[in-house]
This record gives structure tokens, sequence and C-alpha cells, in this order.
């Protein structure tokens, strides 16, 4: 599966048979008609703005049994009821919000009765008043004749006064009151119990969510008929139809049957310069999950490659490289598989989804099995798991080096732990190396060994990956061939600048001299054939190509980012297994859990953030072009 060229077709036929046409290519869906009127997209037509707000409503209502009203003409009404009613709770609430403000208020003064104010004020010519002021006011000073202290609360004090006249006082509110606390407790109870009816009923209505979905469907499918039908034109007195449209070539046959049959004239045309090709993608399977993540990002050219399973299979390798444990990774499949058992009728999307956790999962065990990692747990070097460990296997071929050549590094490790001296294996130099400390055996040499190693997979991977990406665009950037010569010759050179040990050495055999000369040649030699194929191809502008060794090699340098997350991860992990006796067990089981969860997530973020970025930005750097038009065909939405 991959991307699939489009052709350009117009299509021509009497006048009368225009609905059915667009009708059977919208039963088919294999045709992206073109706008011959070059309308601008309006908006969706209220109903089916309707009906996507009352299925988001009712999607929050508790899981009911479905039903179906007698007839599809009352979707629509059943839609716009649903809107009403959470209108006017949100319009409720936002009430109740007033009212308790306004409570908040007129609490501070107690219990009393306006009318009964109104008639003292008359009978008795005084005027009440109440008042609030910063908390103090009067602190150390007499209060003012007529004015009664009430009650001190939020920083303020509340004060009544009693007057011939309307009296202010400096820096004291005024405050006037409309309703007793009895009567705004009263409004509080009957917008409550009006709140609680609406909301049963909203619940009632939740039945009708996935009629809503069918109604939304046909909906949506007699909006894009309509609308794709003015997209054609009348032509020869308005006696005939014109319309054009893209079909995937290999789909024309498809396509052939139904024009036979309605007498449809189709002739395939000439691309002009000014017409936007869309990019039509087959994908399933795997591949199908791979074009899922391709499109966070951007969708592509229609020139372009289709880069779905690359990024998948990336993605996996990434997002277990930085989760680095297969603890982790027996967790975060156990979640998949109960989801699967959840969700057994899942939607499409949700089962990809559900497939994309499942794969990521098994890479995360795989990876972190390989570089024994277990919940951060100090495994031992005669442990079973040791035998399934790339890691162990590397660190034990490097130490093995060290000691056929008694090098440098050999004699430090023997100074430090004189045991080691008449090694021969790799094993036996890591249990040469081994310290007890607090009855718990470590071995910090096999650890240290083991990173290294890490970070070298972290560049080398890199390397790969990009390599990978310029080998995939080579005819249309010939120049890529010199940049791998850069890297591969990168790779050499640097080991033997740095004065490092690489798997080139230890694994395969090459001389450590070998990278001196013969790396550093490669890279002169890349930079020379990057640049010359560049002016062959691009003439003149191939000259800037220079400029792009130093983007060539922060790209391989963003890779090491898969090693310090990874190493991040398996530190905080080693760490939290530390609480284990620091406190009483039953705490110690309770923080340790909490913090593995918090490294957990932490992990499923770092990979796939980072899991995607190092695709989409130093990968589709020099193998996507980007910035397609999705195919997007009439065709008729159905309900999962």
């Amino acid at each position: 599966m991959a991307r699939k060229d489009v052709k350009k077709f117009t299509f021509i036929g009497v006048k009368d048979q225009r609905d059915e046409f667009f009708r059977r290519a919208q039963k088919i869906g294999i045709v992206h008609f073109i706008d011959m009127h070059a309308q601008k997209a309006g908006h969706l037509p209220q109903e089916i703005q309707d009906y996507i707000q009352a299925i988001k409503v009712l999607r929050s209502q508790p899981v009911v049994k479905q039903e179906e009203p007698v007839s599809i003409e009352r979707s629509l009404e059943i839609a716009k009821r649903v809107l009403e009613l959470k209108h006017d709770i949100e319009s409720k609430e936002e009430q109740l919000r007033v009212l308790h403000l306004e409570i908040s208020r007129v609490q501070e003064f107690g219990e009393f009765n306006l009318d009964d104010i109104a008639y003292i004020e008359k009978e008795g010519k005084r005027k009440f008043q109440f008042y609030c002021a910063k908390k103090g006011l009067f602190e150390g000073e007499e209060i003012p004749e007529n004015l009664i202290y009430i009650n001190s609360d939020h920083g303020l004090d509340y004060f009544a006064g009693i007057n011939p006249e309307p009296k202010y006082y400096d820096k004291m509110v005024d405050m006037v009151f409309e309703h007793s606390l009895s009567e705004l407790s009263e409004q509080v109870n009957v917008l409550q119990e009006a709140i609680r009816l609406h909301e049963i009923e909203t619940k009632e209505l939740a039945k009708y969510n996935t009629f809503l979905h069918h109604a939304l469907a046909l909906s949506y499918n007699n909006h894009n008929l309509k609308l794709n039908k003015n997209f054609s034109r009348e032509v020869l007195e308005d006696s005939l139809f014109a319309v054009e449209g893209w079909v995937p070539v290999n789909l024309v046959d498809e396509l052939n049957k139904i024009v036979g049959e309605l007498g449809i004239y189709q002739e395939e045309i000439v691309v002009e310069e000014t017409d936007t090709i869309p990019t039509y993608l087959e994908n399933s399977g795997v591949s199908r999950i791979g074009e899922d993540l391709v499109n966070i990002y951007d969708t592509p050219s229609h020139t372009d490659k289709d880069p779905s399973l690359w990024i998948l299979s990336a993605f996996a390798l990434f997002f277990a490289m930085i989760v680095n444990d297969a603890g982790y990774g027996l967790i975060y499949l156990a979640i998949a598989l109960f989801l699967r058992y959840k969700f057994p009728n899942a939607p499409a999307t949700g089962k990809r989804v559900i497939n994309l956790m499942t794969i990521l999962c098994v890479f995360c065990i795989i990876w972190g099995t390989l570089t024994t990692s277990f919940f951060g747990i100090n495994i031992g070097v005669d442990n079973p798991l040791r035998k399934l460990s790339l890691l162990t296997w590397l660190s034990e071929k490097k130490v093995e080096y060290h000691i056929q050549y008694h090098d440098e590094t050999f004699q430090e490790y023997a100074e430090q732990y004189p045991e080691i001296a008449t090694a021969r294996t790799g094993k036996e130099f890591f249990k040469g190396t081994e310290v007890t400390e607090n009855e718990v055996v470590t071995n910090k040499v096999l650890d240290n060994v083991g990173r290294n190693i890490l970070l070298e997979l972290a560049l080398l991977t890199g390397i790969i990956h990009i390599s990978l990406s310029f080998l995939r665009y080579l005819g249309r950037n010939l120049s890529g061939i010199g940049w791998i010569m850069v890297l591969v010759g990168g790779y050499l050179y640097f080991p033997h600048y740095l004065g490092v040990t690489s798997l080139l050495h230890y694994v395969f055999g090459v001389p450590s001299a070998f990278g001196a000369t013969e790396g550093l040649q490669l890279i002169y030699a890349g930079i020379g054939v990057a640049v010359v194929l560049a002016i062959i191809q691009h003439r003149l502008g191939g000259l800037a190509e220079v400029m792009n060794l130093i983007q060539v090699f922060a790209d391989v340098l963003s890779y090491l980012r898969l090693y310090a997350l990874g190493l991040a991860s398996a530190i905080v992990s080693e760490t939290i297994n530390e609480l284990y006796g620091a406190v009483p067990i039953l705490i110690a089981i309770v923080l340790i859990s909490l913090a593995h969860m918090v490294n957990m997530l932490l992990g499923i973020m770092g990979g796939v953030i980072h899991g995607l970025r190092l695709n989409f930005l130093e990968w589709y750097h020099y193998s996507f072009e980007g910035g397609g038009k999705p195919f997007n065909p009439l065709r008729l939405y159905e309900v999962e």
C-alpha cells in the first residue's frame, strides 16, 4: 500500500442524468470533484451544527440502551430540544452563581424582612441603611451615633444605620438589597429544581444518541451531495452538465462502469500548473496506523512517497528507547489488552489507536529485555535474563576487546579492581568489578559500559535513520549520496578523534586506526560529492549545499535525546526503588507504586513527543515535502 497517483477527468452528461450520476459517485466514493465555480467554502448548515452540538451534549451523559423514534423527521426536533435544555441549564447556572454572590452579601446581616423595614421607615420617619467597610476602620475610636456594628467577615466590618435622613460615611460602602435572605434562598431552590428536571430530561434523551449519529450522517451526506452538484456547470443551453474531478489511477476502471451505464462522457484532461493535485494514500493494516501518525503533522504532497510504514516503525523504536523498561512495557500492554477486552466493538479509529498502543508496548518489552531493564531493578551478572540481553553481550564484547589489547582503559580498571587482572572473558571481568554495599550487590562498571554503548547506539540510530531518508529521495536530491558518505565517515573518524572504543572495533573487527585516515577522507570526499552533485542537479544554486554540513551533523546529534531520556527514566526508576527499606513497608509500597506511575506517564509523554519529533523534523527534513491537499471524494459517511 502506498500513495497512488490521481488523474484529472472531465465528465459531461445529459442534465437529467446529473442527480443519478452524483448519487452513484457518492456511493462508490472515489471521485474528488473540483469546484468549477471557485466558490468559497461556506459554513455547515445550521441543521448539521445542531446535530453535532447535541451529540456532544449527549456524549457526556451516562450510557443507556439506545432507541429510535418513530420517524427520522423527529431527529432535528430531538437535537433542538437537547440544545434548548443545555442552554436553559447554563442560563440557570449563571443565575445561581449571581444569587450565591448576593446571598454572601446579605447573610452577613442575618434574616430580615424588607417589608418590615419599609414599614418602620414609613411609620418611624427613619431611614434604614446597610454598610461595609475595611476591617478595623473604627478600631480605637467610638462608632458614630445611629450606626450599629453587625458582624466581621472576609476582612470587612458590617454595620446598620438608622438615621432621620439617608447618611453616607467616609470610607464606607452603602449596601442596597432588593431581596431578603429567605427570598434569595427560595429562588435558589426553584432554580436548582428546574436544573434537576432539565438534567433528568437530558439523560432520558441520551437514548437517542446513536439515532442522532445516523441523522447527522444522513444530513451530512445530503449536504455533500448538494454541494458537489453545485460544482458542476450547465452547457449547451442548459441541456448538458459538465464537472471535473480527480480519480486514483487504480480506481478508474471502477468508475468506468458507472459512466458507461449512465451514458456519461468521460475524458482525461491535462493537469494545469495552477491545479492543486490532491494526495491519495491507500493504506490498510499497520500501514493505516502509520498514516494516522503522518496526518498528525502534515499531508504529504502529491509527489511524496508514502512515509506511513516508515514513520510507524521508527516511532515504535524511538518510543521503546525512550521508555527503556520492559516492566513498564508489560504494564502498558496489560492496559492495551484491557482496552481490547473492554471495547471489542470500538470504531475503526479507536481500534487503530489500541493497535498502536499494542505495537508500542511490544517494542518496549523487546527493547527493555535487550537492555536488561525491568522497573529499575538491579539485575546481577549471573541472572538468566542477561542471556537475553543484547546490551550485556555488547558490554562483554567491549571489555573482552580491552582485555585482549590490555589498553589504557583496561589498566585503569585493573588498578581499581585488581581481581580482573587475570580475567579472560567479559563475564569474569564484570564478576571482578562487583561491589557489595548494604548487602546489595552493584556493578557500576557494567552500568557505565552499558550506558556508553546506549549512547553510541542512539547516535548510530540517528545515522541510519537519516541515511534512509537520503536514500528514499535520491532521485530528487542526488547530494544525499555525499551526505551519506559524510555520515559514515564521521562514524569511522570520531571514535579515533575522541579516543574511545566503538562498536566497529569490538563487534566488527575494524582496526581503531582505520578511521583516522579513511574516515576523515570519506568525510572530505562526501562533502565534495554532495556539492558537485548539487551543482549538476541545481546548477549554481547547488553551491549552497555545503551549508547543509552543519545541519546534517546537528540532526544526528538530536538523536542523543533517545539516550538522555532513556537514561533519565532508568535513573528515576532506580531512585524510586531505593525507597524500599527506608520507610515502613506499606508506605514504601504506596510511594513506590505512585512514583513509578508518574515515571511511566513521563515516559509516555517523552516517548510520544520526542519519538514523533525525530520523524517529523530530523527525518522529514530530507525526504518529505508536505503541504499536500487530502484526497476528499464525494462519499457516503456511515456510523460505525
